[in-house]
């Protein structure tokens, strides 16, 4: 079997993406599966090229094409006309083995530069594909606990509204967490956060979080409600400059109690 050259490329390359796509012959097959045990340079390439075709696989959309495309092309194959059949003279096994082998070697060496040619790419689309999978994990399980906070029988429901008494805000509070429902917030800019505060009577208003409210959001947002928040019965939400919960409230746009 071809030994690796001193620049780290074997022979067996081709070969080698051949056999993880399953597209060599017999005979091929059985060289390769002789020869994998024995060179680490060929396993690594079978290992990268499944993964490369995992990741493409799982980052295409399997979208159908548009019902007026399909009806064109079918109607294009049958109107198309019919080759006419010729007689061809017999062609010996050995030389119908070698027009097979042709465009096989041609794509396998396609393949081949198209793995070399993506080199890190496969760590890169697993780094992004993994982003994606934790970000839809982290929305499912937000969107879990919103349902769970809101449909809690020991929920509670405060109607906050602006100075001029319209609604603003519905916020739900349970033993499990808090949501916002936005009901005329606007959306708070990138150097602005919004602070829901509790207020008690004979003290200074509490602050208790902060929120954003993002822009075209039309849902509940999570808060991430503290203990010290549970007896309390009113509140007020303020637009707050910066990020962080201040002292006291600077700009109060809602308030209201637990109905």
């Amino acid at each position: 079997m071809d030994a690796v050259r001193d620049d780290g490329h074997c022979p067996q390359l081709e070969n080698t993406v051949g056999w993880a796509l399953y597209a060599l012959e017999p005979q091929d097959e059985h060289a390769i599966r002789a020869h994998l045990p024995t060179c680490p340079v060929c396993q690594e390439t079978v290992r990268a090229t499944e993964q490369v075709g995992a990741l493409l696989a799982a980052a295409v959309p399997g979208d159908s094409p548009p019902p007026e495309l399909r009806e064109r092309v079918l109607a294009a194959i049958q109107d198309a006309p019919r080759p006419s059949v010729t007689a061809t003279p017999p062609v010996s096994l050995d030389a119908a083995r070698r027009q097979r082998r042709r465009p096989t070697r041609v794509l396998l060496a396609a393949a081949a530069v198209v793995l070399v040619a993506l080199g890190g790419a496969t760590t890169v689309l697993g780094v992004q594909l993994g982003n994606v999978h934790a970000q839809q994990r982290a929305q499912a399980a937000g969107d879990a606990l919103v349902r769970s906070v809101v449909a809690d029988p020991a929920a509670k429901r405060a109607v906050l509204t602006n100075a001029g008494g319209k609604p603003a805000a519905l916020l739900v509070t349970s033993p499990s967490g808090a949501v916002v429902m936005p009901l005329g917030m606007a959306p708070n800019a990138a150097n602005q956060t919004y602070v829901a505060w509790g207020l008690v009577d004979g003290s200074g208003p509490k602050g208790l979080a902060a929120f954003d409210v993002p822009a075209g959001s039309v849902g509940p947002v999570l808060v991430n409600w503290p203990a010290s928040a549970r007896g309390l019965t009113r509140f007020a939400i303020s637009l707050e400059p910066g990020r962080s919960v201040p002292v006291t409230p600077s700009d109060v746009i809602a308030s209201g109690s637990d109905a």
